[in-house]
């Protein structure tokens, strides 16, 4: 039984509904459903949601189609590593209706992505993306090499700016006018509700002393800042930044370029060219996305010096781990053997994979080795 059927009949008086729009149905709901549920089965929110699953669909398209759809109240909480950062997680309710928005716009915009942007996008991610870094050396050993990086990027972007950029994108997409109007709402609603106007803390409340004025959503303004963590914010962020990287690959000409969320780096045999890119990439962040360079983060060196890329080290002859992912590998295995039992538990162990693993795409046998006795 399909869950539009399923669900029908639970509700048969709202069923004259379902079929008057093409995005807010029952059935797309119910695989968003499907979708934000992995990964998250023993959450606390994603059980009770789960303990009257039906009614609360039900509840959330009620709401979609009448357009009184209002994000619940988040979780405010700080993560200290690598660094410090503020995150406000979503309701499991609001996780469902972002996954539905992705879902219905995610694939055209990501054949609109170039190549090189690897950040929250399928078959991409870190590895790929330092991969892609370690290939643009490897045919470049007497190049040069320029890595940016956006300053206080989530909580700087410019959220009429970014609606604009979203707009635009679903009227490009080809569907019916009832689906803009309803992705457009949507799109409006995720991106100016303000997280920081209803939620609750979690956690020790000095550690959000740890987070600098610039990078909280608390001193961005009015219409500025997405909160780290929710699907659409990631899914946003390269809707944003998809404008410098065809800049970037367009008008600049620069082929060997890779986009890590608000890091990346351009490859190329003349040191003049690469120079020459920086004023006209910090003048298009600004006029056209109010966005700042990180003045203390440019980087531009000689390839052979090695480029410093997402917990690796590369060079033209090989890869290595960066000594901090190490140290900070070997200080959690510290403190989990500190326990009174002495023993690892199964997050332990997933910890401890999860860096062998990162490991294990770089030149790092002898690292491995030495930390495996």
């Amino acid at each position: 039984m399909s869950a539009v059927s399923e669900h029908s009949r639970l509700q048969p008086s709202f069923c004259f509904k379902f079929f008057m729009s093409e995005i807010f149905t029952l059935e797309k709901l119910f695989k968003a459903y499907n979708d934000c549920k992995k990964g998250k089965k023993n959450t606390v929110n994603a059980l009770n949601f789960e303990m009257h699953r039906e009614k609360n669909l039900v509840s959330i398209l009620e709401e979609l189609l009448s357009g009184t759809y209002i994000p619940s109240r988040h979780i405010l909480f700080i993560v200290t590593r690598p660094t410090p950062r503020e995150i406000f997680a979503a309701d499991f309710r609001d996780r469902v209706v972002h996954h539905l928005f992705h879902n219905e716009l995610h694939l055209f915009c990501d054949n609109n992505f170039i190549r090189h942007s690897y950040a929250n996008r399928l078959n991409k991610g870190t590895h790929r993306a330092v991969r892609a870094v370690k290939n643009f050396v490897y045919h470049n050993p007497n190049g040069y090499y320029l890595k940016l990086d956006v300053k206080s990027f989530f909580s700087s972007i410019n959220k009429p700016i970014l609606f604009k950029l979203v707009e635009k994108n679903i009227y490009l997409c080809v569907k019916n006018n009832k689906w803009k109007k309803d992705m457009i709402w949507l799109a409006h609603t995720i991106i100016f509700h303000d997280p920081t106007k209803n939620f609750i803390y979690k956690g020790d409340m000095k550690l959000i002393k740890l987070i600098p004025m610039h990078k909280t959503l608390f001193y961005s303004g009015k219409n500025n800042g997405l909160p780290i963590g929710n699907l659409t914010s990631q899914f946003f962020a390269n809707i944003y930044l998809n404008e410098l990287d065809q800049f970037v690959t367009k008008t600049l000409k620069c082929s060997n370029y890779a986009r890590y969320v608000d890091d990346f780096i351009m490859v190329e045999s003349k040191k003049d060219t690469l120079l020459s890119f920086i004023v006209p990439i910090r003048d298009f962040l600004k006029k056209y996305l109010d966005l700042d360079l990180h003045k203390d983060k440019i980087c531009f060196q000689h390839v052979s010096k090695g480029i410093d890329f997402l917990g690796y080290f590369i060079k033209p002859t090989h890869m290595v781990v960066r000594q901090k992912v190490v140290r900070r590998f070997k200080s959690e295995l510290y403190l989990r053997r500190g326990k009174e039992d002495g023993l690892f538990s199964v997050n332990d162990i997933s910890m401890i994979k999860s860096y062998f693993g990162h490991f294990g795409h770089a030149d790092s046998f002898n690292l491995v080795e030495k930390l495996s006795r």
